[in-house]
C-alpha cells in the first residue's frame, strides 16, 4: 500500500510539471504572438524621446532603377521629380566645408556638403532647420521627417524615394547615414520646402532663396 501512495504522489508531480509546462508555453506563445502583431503594425518603436514613427515593411530599401530615367539633363539645385540619365558637372566634387545662408534672414550654418553621384548632399535635419521647418531623425530605422506649413517631405537612408506630400517620387540619387546625419540631394530638401540654392565660388557658400512663381 504504501508503494502505490509513493508511486501515485509520483505520478502526481510529475503531472504537475507538464501542466506547468504546458502553461509557461501557452504563455510565451501568446507573449510572442502578440509581439510579432506589433512588428507587423508598427515598423519602429520608440527611439530616444522621439515618437513612435510608422514605415510600412513594403516599402524599405524601395528604388526607381535606372530604366526609369529621362533624357533630361540634371542639374544638382533643381528637382525634377525624377530620374536623369545624365547630370551637370559640378562645381567642385571634393568634400569640403561650406558655409549655407538664407537669403532675407540671418540665417547662416556651417557643415560638410559631401558631392556623390553627380548631385551634392546636405545633413537633411540642420538644413531644414535653417529654412524654417521642423526635422525630426529617426535613428533606428533611419528616417527623417520634414515639416514646414503645408509642406512634408519624408527621406529613408539607402532609397532614392521621397514621400513629397505623401506622394512618392523619385529622388535624384539614395539619400544615406553618416557621422549621425541623415545626407540628402540638396534640390530635394530646398525645392521640396519652397527654396532653390545658388553657388557663390568666391566666398565658398550656398545662398538659399525662396522660389517665385
Amino acid at each position: 500500500m504504501r508503494m502505490k501512495k509513493i508511486s501515485l504522489v509520483v505520478v502526481l508531480i510529475l503531472a504537475g510539471f507538464v501542466t506547468n509546462d504546458v502553461v509557461v508555453h501557452a504563455d510565451d506563445h501568446k507573449h510572442e504572438d502578440k509581439k510579432q502583431e506589433k512588428y507587423k503594425k508598427y515598423k519602429d518603436y520608440k527611439d530616444d524621446d522621439d515618437e513612435n514613427y510608422y514605415y510600412d515593411d513594403e516599402e524599405e530599401g524601395e528604388t526607381y532603377y535606372f530604366q526609369d530615367a529621362v533624357s533630361a539633363k540634371g542639374t544638382w539645385n533643381i528637382w525634377t521629380r525624377t530620374v536623369a540619365a545624365d547630370k551637370e558637372v559640378l562645381p567642385f566634387t571634393s568634400s569640403q566645408k561650406v558655409t549655407f545662408k538664407v537669403e532675407g534672414t540671418n540665417k547662416e550654418l556651417s557643415f560638410f556638403i559631401i558631392p556623390k553621384d553627380g548631385e551634392f548632399f546636405v545633413p537633411g535635419k540642420a538644413v531644414a532647420q535653417a529654412l524654417g521647418a521642423k526635422a525630426t531623425f529617426y535613428k533606428a530605422s533611419k528616417i527623417l521627417n520634414i515639416q514646414h506649413q503645408k509642406n512634408e517631405l519624408i527621406y529613408r537612408a539607402g532609397t532614392n524615394v521621397v514621400y513629397d506630400n505623401n506622394v512618392k517620387v523619385p529622388s535624384p540619387a539614395q539619400a544615406f547615414y553618416v557621422n549621425e546625419e541623415l545626407y540628402v540631394p540638396i534640390s530635394t530638401i530646398t525645392n521640396g520646402l519652397g527654396y532653390i540654392a545658388e553657388w557663390q565660388e568666391s566666398n565658398q557658400t550656398f545662398v538659399c532663396q525662396p522660389i517665385t512663381n
